[in-house]
């Protein structure tokens, strides 16, 4: 069983089992678009989140929490989610 929350949210958002921490840094780095929209869709639902400096403020937040797993990514995963973020204004 998954014990790291992190590990639990990223095999949600990744649609399969990510049973160690490397196995989740491995999957940013080969799809961090994945992880920009999960974060995306978290911030759409969120009801905190009410405007785009809101949306990005909620995914700094997010990668805050996720640092050790995303990494170098992290550039990556904010380029894609400011993608999203535009188009939904």
């Amino acid at each position: 069983m998954l014990t790291d929350t992190r590990l639990r949210q990223l095999s949600r958002m990744y649609s399969r089992p990510l049973e160690t921490l490397e196995d989740a840094r491995l999957a940013i780095a080969a799809e961090p678009g994945v992880l920009a929209y999960e974060l995306f869709l978290e911030a759409a639902a969120s009801d905190d989140v009410t405007s785009i400096k809101g949306a990005r403020e909620y995914m700094e937040a997010r990668l805050r929490e996720l640092a050790e797993l995303v990494g170098d990514s992290a550039a990556q995963v904010r380029a894609m989610f400011g993608e999203k973020v535009l188009a939904w204004a």
